[in-house]
């Protein structure tokens, strides 16, 4: 039997300023576990390599370049001849731009398409939104990474809801495990960190969006009760030297460290007493899921995926955004009650295992059959 071949076409594999996002690292994850008896997945990149798309492949994810530009007269052709000469059944857009060429030429060819979507974006330019009205008869189906992305989608981008799937993100929960405590104990002290010393991070892309300025806020309170706390800001991103400047204007300096981009997750969260999300908004961080997966007590706000996948006084305690005083009230908590801060770490890890990756894959296989099983099973 022919495997169904199904080709993704990604905008770009980094943000600006930061090393990585987190659509690169779910294709580290997913094309490793993509049943290959069944399906040819291979990936494409819109534009040329860069150190972000290189990561990817060095993850082990071979990318084929397109060398194209959204301004380039020649894109929507090279997409045509690309999706002609694969022979593809499925076609998985990542991005706005990809999804704008992916969607014509999957209407030139015959060939259904996913426009996958994860996150949402107050700032979502008008020049989309027409694109999107536009192209609405071209969307065979859309994935969104949570409820609040569905939403987004059919108010924001013109999706009918009746195409919309919500897939959850995930992540391969058997990676994410306590590391050797010797190894966290020199990792501590290389970054300064008595062992004595409560440790609290964030871990993520420093930009507007993961709402760091109002963990910094927070800090001076939790201080007052907890001196000896140290907190970890982990991560790259555009507003890096704002939030360093922030920092020492808040006369933090000796209490919070920029590590900048880390690639050992687990050993950093094996540091941390208490992982924090202060978002604003989001998709579903994949970090959400590691720290799940890590059993480490969360404090987050409540917005969107954040609000879905964590349950307030059960796996985690939920606050409102933007609201410094209630991230500072809730680490408190958890830093002067040890044993609910256990207890939600313990429930956490169990919860985890809803979202392990491989659950992500399989449902992403499965629309695969759908959309590749005729026309019959195909929403124009």
């Amino acid at each position: 039997m022919r495997k169904i071949k199904v080709l993704h076409f990604c905008d770009k594999f980094g943000m600006r300023g930061s090393t990585i996002h987190g659509v690169s690292r779910l294709f580290t994850w997913w094309f490793p576990r993509f049943d290959r008896e069944r399906f040819d997945v291979k990936l494409y990149g819109l534009k040329n390599p860069d150190s972000a798309s290189r990561a990817v492949e060095d993850e082990g994810v071979p990318i084929a370049y397109l060398g194209k530009s959204v301004l380039c007269p020649s894109t929507l052709s090279t997409f045509v001849d690309v999706i002609r000469r694969e022979r593809a059944d499925v076609i998985h857009l990542h991005g706005w731009i990809a999804a704008n060429y992916g969607r014509i030429a999957g209407r030139m060819t015959g060939v259904p398409t996913i426009m996958h979507e994860h996150g949402v974006d107050p700032n979502f330019p008008f020049s989309q939104r027409i694109a999107d009205r536009t192209l609405s008869p071209f969307t065979d189906m859309a994935v969104a990474v949570s409820i609040s992305v569905k939403d987004f989608l059919v108010k924001y981008r013109s999706v009918s809801a009746q195409k919309v799937r919500v897939v959850y993100n995930g992540a391969p929960t058997s990676d994410f495990s306590a590391a050797d405590p010797a190894l966290v104990a020199r990792e501590k002290s290389a970054l300064g960190i008595s062992a004595g010393s409560p440790v609290i991070g964030t871990i993520g892309r420093l930009d507007t969006q993961k709402g760091i300025t109002y963990l910094l806020k927070a800090i001076p309170q939790i201080l007052k009760s907890v001196p000896e706390a140290r907190f970890l800001i982990v991560g790259d991103g555009p507003k890096r030297d704002e939030l360093e400047r922030e920092s020492v204007a808040l006369g933090l300096t000796e209490h919070v460290t920029f590590t900048g981009h880390r690639s050992d997750i687990p050993v950093i969260q094996s540091m941390l007493d208490i992982q924090v999300f202060p978002s604003l908004w989001e998709g579903t961080p994949l970090t959400v899921f590691e720290a799940m997966a890590m059993g480490r007590p969360i404090v987050s706000t409540s917005v969107d995926g954040l609000g879905e996948v964590l349950v307030n006084g059960e796996s985690a305690l939920v606050v409102e955004p933007s609201r410094p005083e209630k991230l500072s009230d809730g680490i408190v908590r958890l830093l002067s009650d040890r044993q609910f801060a256990r207890l939600l770490g313990d429930n956490a890890r169990a919860h985890s295992l809803k979202f392990d990756i491989e659950h992500t894959v399989r449902n992403l296989e499965l629309l695969y059959v759908e959309l590749s099983d005729g026309s019959k099973s195909r929403v124009r």
